[in-house]
């Protein structure tokens, strides 16, 4: 979580915010802006492209801060969670200078404020439109709302506290990794836990399905507070005589786990995975949301551990799925230069910069122009 709001304020950071002047006097404009943005806290709705189409990335979405707040002495926070980052603010004129940077506000009201990125030669993250509602809400209240109440549900009848797993609060997995048995607590992110441990439960799974098969396969299991695997159960099965292999594979993780917890408070976690294994046709792969996403993800964690060969057959399967993998492709090239395979790299870049995409054009002459 923490890399996902450090990134968000990077971009603030490098950035102006210009207002629209069509809607408003200017002379008034900078007063009216004033008073709405410090009347309300400001909740992440959602985000979408600046042309009003759908993202095609899942990972843009997570990048938002959840809260802007701004105070009447020029100064604000981004929120994300239980996470606070300071900033200050200036308005004049038609310009309102966040960290001497910039967006361009569609609309601001005392409902909702929709702005985006306002720069020339604007690339990737520069297209998404950002839209958040006018709240009175506090941080923690619109925290709780958010991302804590809806991630938990009631095991009955010993009515225990379970948590969803979601990027708040999630145990931890520690796999094979033998010193990290003796380690009490550690520090992983949820892309970590979440790669990690499909990835293990994957390759252990799909050892014993034979070759070139169509199958999906949906799963939950719990996570108890000792890090023990329990009420393992499929949902879903295509093919149900290798669902005994699926049960095995999650009970091998059995011991790995690290409890999640909340407020110094250990709590059980239901984990819900979806496995699938396809007949060798890439150009079958239909867009999935939730199937891209989960590719993308693994392949971050792959990539942490350095196994570029693996994450980059699960980017391409992201990049087959639509056009649009703008970050799918931008991670395909770093692991191709990575694994020293430039023409590959190259080739990527010079892809993205046929869109106009200028941080592609400049790798590329950085390292594939001779």
């Amino acid at each position: 979580m923490k890399k996902t709001v450090l990134s968000f304020l990077l971009i603030c950071l490098a950035q102006s915010i210009v207002f629209s002047q069509s809607q408003i006097d200017s002379s008034s404009y900078p007063v009216r802006v004033f008073q709405l943005l410090t009347k309300y806290n400001w909740e992440k709705n959602y985000v979408d492209m600046q042309d009003g189409s759908l993202i095609q990335d899942p990972a843009a979405e997570r990048k938002t801060v959840m809260c802007l707040m701004f105070r009447k002495n020029g100064t604000g926070s981004f929120v994300q969670g239980e996470q606070a980052a300071s900033f200050r603010y200036r308005i004049a004129d038609s310009l309102v200078t966040i960290n001497e940077a910039i967006y361009k506000i569609d609309k601001i009201d005392d409902y909702e404020m929709i702005f985006s990125v306002y720069a020339k030669n604007i690339d990737g993250d520069g297209k998404f439109r950002f839209h958040y509602w006018a709240t009175k809400d506090t941080p923690s209240e619109i925290y709780l709302r958010k991302l804590i109440k809806p991630n938990i549900t009631i095991d009955y009848p010993k009515r225990d506290t379970i948590f969803l797993f979601n990027q708040e609060v999630y145990p931890k997995f520690k796999g094979n990794s033998e010193w990290l048995r003796n380690v009490p607590d550690f520090e992983q992110a949820f892309d970590d836990t979440y790669g990690v441990s499909y990835n293990f439960i994957e390759d252990e799974f799909v050892s014993h399905l034979p070759k070139d098969i169509n199958t999906r396969f949906e799963v939950s299991f719990d996570v108890t507070t000792r890090g023990l695997v329990e009420n393992i159960f499929i949902t879903s099965s295509t093919n149900p005589e290798y669902n005994p292999y699926l049960i095995a594979a999650i009970q091998s993780t059995n011991r790995k786990w690290l409890p999640a917890k909340w407020k110094e408070k250990t709590y059980k976690s239901r984990i819900q995975y979806a496995f699938q294994t396809e007949k060798e046709d890439p150009k079958a792969i239909a867009y999935d949301p939730e199937i891209y996403d989960n590719f993308y993800n693994r392949a971050m964690g792959l990539m942490a551990r350095k196994k570029y060969d693996k994450a980059v057959g699960l980017l391409t399967k992201c990049i087959l799925m639509t056009e649009d993998s703008i970050d799918a492709l931008y991670k395909r090239a770093e692991c191709y230069q990575s694994a020293g395979i430039m023409k590959y790299a190259c080739m990527d870049w010079s892809f993205l910069s046929s869109k106009g995409l200028k941080r592609a054009e400049k790798l590329y002459l950085q390292n594939c122009k001779q």
